[in-house]
């Protein structure tokens, strides 16, 4: 839970935006410079993604050498500098500078938080904590539509404060993951964090806590090291035919949140609805919009053990695929000048259910599905390179959203996500796996076609 309030107060920074970007845009703007203009509140809203794009690089190596839980520090540094700017905001300097901060810790916690989750979790409820991430990230996007909306804009920031400073205390008495310990070779160690990490399990030292610790064992093949750069990672470690599909996998899995359209709703939330001409104002629209996205992360949580991987992205990806032909196509007959005013709740409606559906499956099961799918050894480098790439796709979509709504339509947009939200749903039903309640050594064996994957295999020869 501690981890995850990292994501709660990135949702903070998210919610925040929204309706702050219209504030900047109008007349009762709070800044001293004045009004923005659009092109400046498209590089409000991407310039985060700079710094996105630099923590899985930053936080990933140092994750890999001072540990999970200095990367997890490292995340509650940068939050607490980005808010604590904030009251000093009186031009977009200051808030450029915020948002790249911002987004650093953002893209710390997407790359680490899953990452250690993942390494303390059993594999049981694995998965029903991983979607733990999307409901503390979608709660805090919730809260700060709210506090910006009915309080003012700079109320937020007081409460994330607050909660930079618990998170960074806590993360302080938190163990180091038990996993990256094995790895480490620090058996002693790793044994007493996974006591830690299992409770009372641990304490009556029961069967699975002993079969569990074997298994570390056996996996990072603890003992006496016979190569001095055993640990180290070499090319070769990605290009064994046990890897290279899962690293492929990983790749293509990451750019699902991107491609269902749902990055960019939720950066210019309000501007939409107010383009859109719905029956609710932009402000409402907003905290309806955030308020189902809670809610599906929280059917996510509920049912990811039941259900499964697959079926989630597959639910997910095609029910984002219909509401986004629905925009467009309501999107189009307004560019057409056909008469909607009986259909004025459509936006809202296909929006928020947008939101809904891709929380309940595209927005959280990738990042459970990199850290299910990946060899230890190579899990932490290949998650800093997949949340790099996400991060510059992000990048991409944001940033050049407004643009392609003003050159090519709004409908034109909402019908190119859809054509990607079908291209990932048929990716899943022919390429992936069901990772649910597996342990990595099945999850290797269903990929290499019923196979043992083994951890010595060797790259393939050169030609």
């Amino acid at each position: 839970m501690l981890t995850n309030l990292a994501t709660l107060i990135y949702g903070l920074s998210i919610g925040w935006l929204s309706p702050n970007l219209v504030l900047m845009s109008s007349d009762e703007t709070p800044l001293e410079t004045g009004k923005i203009s659009s092109e400046e509140a498209g590089t409000v809203g991407s310039i985060g993604t700079i710094g996105c794009m630099l923590a899985p690089l930053v936080c990933g190596w140092v994750a890999e050498i001072a540990g999970r839980k200095s990367a997890l520090m490292l995340i509650g540094v940068t939050q607490l500098i980005s808010w604590a700017v904030m009251p000093f905001a009186t031009n977009l300097s200051v808030i450029y500078a915020s948002r790249i901060f911002g987004g650093f810790a953002g893209g710390g916690t997407l790359s680490i938080v899953p990452l250690f989750v993942s390494e303390i979790s059993e594999d049981r409820i694995r998965g029903t904590l991983g979607t733990m991430l999307a409901i503390s990230c979608n709660f805090g996007i919730l809260l700060g539509f709210i506090i910006s909306h009915y309080v003012n804009c700079w109320a937020v920031t007081y409460l994330a404060l607050l909660l930079c400073v618990v998170y960074s205390l806590g993360c302080c008495f938190l163990p180091e993951s038990p996993q990256y310990l094995f790895v480490k070779k620090k058996k002693e160690k790793a044994i007493k964090a996974l006591r830690f990490y299992r409770g009372e399990e641990a304490e009556s030292e029961t069967s699975q806590f002993t079969a569990e610790v074997a298994r570390f064992k056996d996996i990072h093949n603890v003992g006496p090291l016979k190569k001095k750069d055993s640990n180290q990672i070499h090319i070769k470690d990605f290009l064994t035919r046990s890897r290279w599909k899962p690293i492929l996998i990983c790749v293509i899995v990451i750019m699902f949140p991107a491609g269902s359209g749902s990055i960019p709703l939720i950066t210019y939330t309000a501007t939409i609805f107010q383009e859109s001409q719905s029956n609710l104002s932009p402000a409402m629209s907003s905290i309806v919009v955030a308020t189902l996205q809670l809610i599906g992360s929280y059917v996510s949580t509920m049912t990811v053990e039941k259900a499964g991987r697959r079926v989630l992205l597959v639910v997910s990806t095609l029910g984002c695929a219909v509401c986004t032909i629905t925009m467009g196509t309501y999107t189009f007959l307004q560019e057409m000048h056909v008469e909607v005013d009986w259909f004025r709740w459509v936006p809202v409606a296909s929006m928020s259910a947008l939101v809904f559906i891709n929380a309940i499956g595209i927005g959280i099961v990738p990042f459970i599905i990199m850290t299910e799918i990946l060899d230890p050894k190579i899990r932490g480098s290949v998650v800093t390179f997949c949340l790099l790439e996400f991060s510059g796709v992000a990048y991409l979509v944001v940033k050049y959203f407004p643009i392609a709504v003003e050159q090519l339509g709004m409908y034109a947009c909402m019908w190119f996500f859809s054509c990607c939200c079908v291209a990932s749903a048929t990716f899943v039903l022919t390429c992936m796996p069901e990772t649910k309640g597996k342990s990595f050594e099945q999850i290797s064996e269903s990929l290499n076609g019923g196979k043992k994957a083994g951890h010595k295999d060797v790259a393939p020869t050169p030609v």
